[in-house]
């Protein structure tokens, strides 16, 4: 990739595809180590070319935020800012044809708060869950859905939601967003927040909630990831104080939610346990990349691929 016009180099950033460009704000560390960003760029794969993002009517710094591509728009919501200890409740849209920005409404949006959990649906955005302070852990289990065309959102229902929680995964699987995982279900005997290992299913067109089976499911665990299938929900590695061979730290197991929701499924263990990898679904296989490895005595594989059986 180019590097000419390149934003600066910065970590927890936004980032979505368009369909034609890659489109990245926000971060942290870009000027100053924690300093939150406050810019970003479009890059054209097909031009090798970046181009920066008008700076006026964009969010304010942060780094930790929320963002979605709506077939329009790049909305980007929440996040924290480090230096300023403190998490934040609002975001803006930005149009690439228009080249404008235009704050998201802030009446029933979601608390403030980083880590959250965020689908689009295709019409709207879901937000949910998250760690609502940034010098003290606070694990939430509240949410709410953002409408575009309308400028609006509404709460998601607290009524049979899963146990608070942040960095948890979330899928949307074409009707309803499900949650694994996490951090936040509850403290551990030195008061640090515990792993997660339960989750659920909200329906938006009834409104309601359904717990995640546990049976079969992986161990709690955190820096996992989650993808949706045409066979269910895959989850994949992440760290775990046990996982499913008897170690601990990342993992190389997973197991796949059947699309009914019903019933896990082990998968076969990968040759190394990661945490904070990359993953994708490409429609027959699941493609790994990076994060923390373990157990392949420093000669670890950069990325693996799993093929479903029939």
């Amino acid at each position: 990739m180019s590097s000419k016009d390149a934003p600066a180099g910065r970590d927890l950033l936004a980032a979505a595809w368009t369909g034609t460009d890659l489109l990245v704000w926000g971060g942290r560390s870009c000027q100053q180590v924690n300093a939150p960003c406050a810019d970003g760029a479009g890059y054209n794969p097909t031009q090798d070319r970046w181009t920066a993002l008008p700076a006026v009517g964009a969010p304010s710094p942060r780094g930790w935020p929320t963002a979605v591509w709506t077939g329009k728009e790049l909305l980007v919501w929440g996040g924290e800012d480090p230096l300023a200890g403190t998490v934040l409740g609002n975001g803006a849209r930005y149009n690439p044809e228009s080249r404008t920005w235009k704050p998201m409404a802030s009446l029933h949006a979601p608390s403030a708060r980083r880590y959250q959990a965020a689908v689009w649906t295709g019409t709207r955005l879901l937000i949910w869950g998250g760690d609502g302070g940034a010098t003290r852990d606070v694990a939430l289990r509240d949410g709410a859905q953002y409408d575009p065309v309308l400028d609006r959102w509404e709460p998601l229902p607290l009524a049979g939601a899963p146990r608070g929680r942040w960095a948890h995964s979330a899928v949307w699987t074409g009707r309803e967003l499900w949650i694994f995982g996490g951090l936040g279900c509850g403290s551990d005997f030195q008061g640090g927040p515990m792993l997660c290992g339960d989750g659920g299913r909200f329906n938006p067109g009834t409104g309601t909630w359904t717990s995640l089976p546990t049976a079969g499911a992986p161990t709690p665990r955190s820096g996992h990831s989650a993808v949706w299938t045409d066979r269910g929900m895959l989850v994949f590695g992440g760290s775990a104080g046990h996982c499913q061979d008897g170690s601990s730290g990342p993992c190389r197991d997973g197991a796949l939610l059947d699309a009914a929701g019903a019933r896990w499924s082990p998968l076969p263990p990968a040759s190394a346990g990661r945490s904070g990898h990359s993953a994708a679904w490409t429609g027959t296989q699941l493609l790994v990349f990076g994060g923390e490895l373990s157990g392949c005595g420093g000669a670890c594989p950069v990325g693996e691929e799993l093929t479903l059986g029939p």
